[in-house]
């Protein structure tokens, strides 16, 4: 395939009743949720509070992301701002626009909903340096309250470990 040629994925917008679908899409993606975390994501979506983009090829779902339209970060609630989490796209599709499409998915339907802007955090190790790029092409910025932790704001001088929690959380307002 001709590197400046797309494959051709569409992303679906799952329902209510998606968990499970979502829970095993995770799963596939080496994300999985425990079980605490799991029942969690099912009452979020029953509920409407978060809805699945699921990104999907020949009937396999590829990559996907939630928006959380009650996010725990309070800047993202005090902004009235939805937030974008968990992204993931599985390896052998990579680098070829999948998490791009989701975002704008995800973009195009916080602005349907009447939001102003969308959040998202990014890991701060190597292993999210994808993603960081990515983040700042689409036009996402740091929102300026430092680094945080389990989405509190990590105070200046404090020790924190290393690990998935440790976030800079990024805004784009439309």
């Amino acid at each position: 395939m001709d590197r400046m040629e797309k494959e051709i994925f569409k992303i679906e917008i799952l329902g209510r009743d998606g968990a499970s679908r979502a829970l095993a899409f995770y799963d596939t993606a080496g994300f999985a949720y425990r079980d605490s975390d799991r029942a969690v994501l099912a009452e979020a979506m029953e509920s409407g509070q978060w809805t699945m983009l699921m990104a999907t090829q020949g009937g396999v779902d590829i990559g996907g992301c939630y928006l959380n339209r009650e996010p725990k970060y309070g800047l993202y609630r005090r902004l009235r701002l939805p937030e974008l989490q968990d992204l993931r796209v599985l390896p052998e599709y990579r680098r070829r626009g999948v998490g791009e499409g989701l975002i704008q998915a995800a973009e195009n339907l916080a602005q349907t909903e009447g939001f102003k802007g969308l959040g998202l955090s990014v890991g701060l190790n190597a292993t999210f340096g994808a993603a960081q790029r990515l983040y700042i092409r689409m036009g996402y910025m740091p929102d300026g309250q430092g680094v945080t932790y389990n989405r509190e704001v990590v105070a200046p001088a404090e020790k924190c470990t290393i690990d998935d929690d440790l976030a800079l959380m990024l805004l784009k307002h439309f």
